[in-house]
């Protein structure tokens, strides 16, 4: 099946906001290394001496002074060999800690002016505020600060964003780019980098505080009668009451509650419901009131969610009300807001930050909320602003590129597909089980809630059970593509993050990590525009490919600047989620989950199969949803029982970087010069380079460390605290094999592709 893969002409391009170049200036000399390579020798050659003059455990006892730092305690019987290796020893050491003592001052002021950059200043003041004004800003006042813990603690912060600037792949404003790339049609094996022609900024208020933004408005006593008032599809009303049985949601309606309910349909705003019931716009608010408390019904100011024009869709939800003083001031104070927000678009950092304090000070005033939250959280918006910027690249694939590409791609991604099918099986058992002899079909929200996380498997740290491999001590093998063995067959669909590492001979390929996900027009689409062909491969595979029938997106509430806009039918699950859901919606009483012997079925009414599908990346692993899903394609988590994984190959594709597994304790008991020593050690040891990405079991988020930088050794030393182990995998593509460039540097890069897979019969 693998010649079935094919890839989308058009894909995104991410990168880096800031060059390599710029973390890779911030490590020791390569002279400074080889001392420490020679020290290690004489470390080696101490050990040896001991262990020959008396014997293992007199050797065992001087290596282990050695790992801490100290000096071995030799006896005069050891003999002048002993002697001779320890004062090589101690000379070597004592060239190589002046040596380290000046580059390290050296590279402090280097890491400060780095840190000065005036666009790295605006970089992390867009990112964090708070971490500019109250720590980066004043490690760039005055002189350099004494080489103290405080001063290496602030170092650590710094350097931390500068690692994030520099070797990360994400999307925010002009520090996380957006570009993109296609086929160019033509029939090269090149990859071209042409310039985009574009690197402006697009500035936008965050969905939370456009959704706060309305609630305040919709308080204002005068708009209060305008607003639409709905009932909520979930709930089922019968004489007397109103019920959401699978939440246990139970309302008694008085008379007036049913008269208010039954004028609905033809009443659609609170003013029209007081027209038709004949009372007061205060009675019928006392009606509405608790039925809104108990999400009976659905009352607040309409917006576009799930596009970029959610504020200016506000506004003009607020211009379509009658005239009133409310409506006026709203107006002015959404135009205030909106010149706030396009100045800041084009602003520099002085102003800009004029404007986020004048921009938090009037959202506070306007809503009464504060203008941050989450704190720490990972996919939160904190801020009332976030911001995309376009990159200065784009790229050009010839045809025959990819192709072969494609073809590479192929095993990885059947791999996967097996990989899928294996866990979606685990998840369908899982349901099963937890369901226990349930044999009447229930309806969605009732599966739902039956199937909460307290009852199934499933972690945000784990998503995915990992495959263990026995230990390997190469340094790279192969897999076949059926290794798990082989996919059901039929369409699928996956959203590979795709990077190709430059060599002598052309570009390897390599699946990062794959997405179980269609291109659909979403927050990435910011810069392209052509919506049609943005979207056209997933929008063919949903029309003409016999698997896509039945498939249905799962409703779910914009929560942060990322969106999705599924095109086809949709299916509504949350109370909290409904009020955005067009009209004509599934509703979880519309579809039913059978139990059956291999697990849970999702039907229509009239019994035909569906799948869903999942917008959010976590439902793709959260098993009630993942058990209905469409058949899955999941990147495999291979790992091994022992300390080392190699570099491992699917098809043409490298599908898995080289790993290792440390215990913390490694680095614990030593610091400075001693913790560049320790790390070299365990780096030689092991065969690591020197740029690799580790991540500690209490830790989300995975961080480059430069083994050759004092700062990047100072945040393995805080990545190891509390934690038990620190996993540590290669940087790859490595530094040299980066490709992307411009006249400041090589920039980390990949691009974010659309596969499919098609069966034997397409419409």
């Amino acid at each position: 099946m693998s010649e079935r893969w094919t890839l989308g002409e058009v894909f995104v391009l991410r990168h880096a906001g800031f060059p390599f170049d710029w973390l890779e200036g911030l490590g020791f000399s390569e002279g400074l290394r080889s001392e420490v390579a020679a020290l290690l020798e004489d470390e080696r050659a101490l050990v040896e001496a001991v262990r020959t003059a008396a014997g293992e455990d007199a050797a065992r006892t001087a290596r282990q002074a050695l790992e801490k730092g100290k000096e071995p305690s030799l006896k005069a019987k050891y003999g002048p060999a002993c002697t001779q290796a320890l004062e090589r020893y101690r000379a070597h050491r004592a060239a190589l800690s002046a040596r380290y003592a000046q580059e390290r001052q050296d590279l402090r002021r280097r890491l400060r002016e780095r840190a000065a950059e005036p666009a790295i200043q605006e970089a992390v003041f867009f990112s964090n505020p708070a971490m500019y004004e109250n720590v980066w800003s004043r490690y760039l006042e005055g002189e350099q600060r004494p080489d103290n813990s405080d001063a290496r603690r602030v170092e650590r912060q710094v350097y931390t964003y500068l690692q994030r600037f520099c070797a990360k792949n994400e999307t925010t404003s002009f520090f996380g780019p957006i570009s993109y790339g296609e086929c160019d049609g033509g029939d090269g094996e090149d990859v071209r980098v042409v310039p985009s022609g574009s690197t402006r900024r697009r500035t936008f208020l965050t969905f939370w505080a456009v959704t706060e933004l309305a609630r305040a408005v919709a308080r204002e006593p005068e708009v209060r009668r305008h607003l639409p008032l709905r009932l909520n599809p979930l709930f089922k009303v019968e004489p007397g009451r109103a019920s959401c049985e699978p939440l246990k949601l139970e309302v008694a309606l008085s008379p007036e509650a049913e008269r208010l309910l039954a004028v609905l349909p033809g009443a659609p705003t609170l003013g029209s419901v007081s027209s038709a019931l004949g009372q007061p716009l205060e009675a019928v608010l006392r009606l509405v009131v608790p039925l809104m408390k108990s999400a009976l019904v659905l009352l607040g100011l309409p917006f576009v969610a799930n596009d970029f024009g959610t504020f200016s869709s506000l506004r003009e939800a607020v211009a379509a009300l009658p005239a009133s003083e409310a409506r006026e001031r709203w107006l002015s104070r959404l135009d205030e807001l909106e010149r706030l927000r396009g100045e800041f678009e084009g602003a520099g950092l002085t102003r800009r930050r004029e404007l986020m304090q004048a921009l938090e000070t009037r959202f506070t005033e306007y809503t009464g909320k504060p203008a941050r939250r989450g704190e720490g959280q990972v996919y939160s918006d904190r801020l009332i602003l976030y911001e995309e910027a376009s990159s200065p690249f784009r790229l050009k694939l010839g045809r025959r590129f990819s192709e072969e590409m494609a073809a590479k791609l192929s095993g990885a991604l059947e791999l996967s597909a097996a990989y899928g099918d294996s866990v979606q099986r685990s998840y369908r058992e899982q349901v099963r089980d937890a369901m226990g002899a349930e044999e009447r079909p229930l309806d969605f929200l009732e599966y739902a809630v039956r199937l909460r996380p307290d009852e199934v498997a499933g972690s945000r740290f784990a998503p995915v059970p990992p495959i263990l491999l026995d230990e390997d001590l190469s340094r790279s093998r192969t897999l076949p593509e059926d290794f798990l063995g082989t996919s059901q067959p039929g369409g699928r669909y996956s959203l590979p993050d795709v990077c190709l590492a430059k060599t002598d001979q052309g570009f390897e390929v390599m699946c990062a990590r794959v997405h179980h996900h269609l291109m659909l027009w979403s927050w990435l689409s910011a810069f392209y525009p052509d919506r049609a062909r943005y979207e056209s491969v997933a929008g063919q595979w949903l029309e003409r490919e016999p698997a896509a029938k039945g498939l249905v997106g799962l409703a779910i509430r914009r929560r942060n600047k990322g969106f999705y806009v599924y095109p086809g039918r949709k299916l509504m699950y949350s109370v909290s989620d409904v009020l955005d859901v067009e009209q004509g919606a599934l509703k979880p009483h519309d579809v039913k989950v059978l139990p059956t012997r291999e697990g849970p079925v999702l039907v229509d009414g009239e019994g035909k199969r569906l799948s869903l599908y999942m917008p959010l990346d976590d439902f793709n692993t959260y098993a009630p949803f993942a058990a209905l899903a469409h058949p899955q394609v999941l990147h495999a988590k291979l790992r091994t029982q022992g300390r080392h994984l190699p570099r491992l190959h699917v098809g043409g594709a490298v599908y898995q970087r080289e790993r290792w597994e440390l215990p913390t304790t490694l680095f614990s008991q030593v610091s400075g010069m001693d913790l560049l020593i320790a790390v070299e050690r365990e780096r030689k040891a092991g065969g690591w380079p020197r740029f690799v990405f580790m991540r500690s079991t209490v830790e989300r988020k995975p961080y480059l460390i430069d083994t050759a930088s004092p700062f990047a050794l100072e945040l393995l030393l805080y990545l190891s605290r509390g934690a038990e182990q620190l996993s540590v995998e290669e940087m790859y593509p490595a530094p040299e094999q980066l490709w992307l460039k411009d006249e400041r540097g090589r920039y980390t890069c990949e691009m974010r592709m659309q596969a499919v897979r098609w069966s034997e019969e397409r419409g």
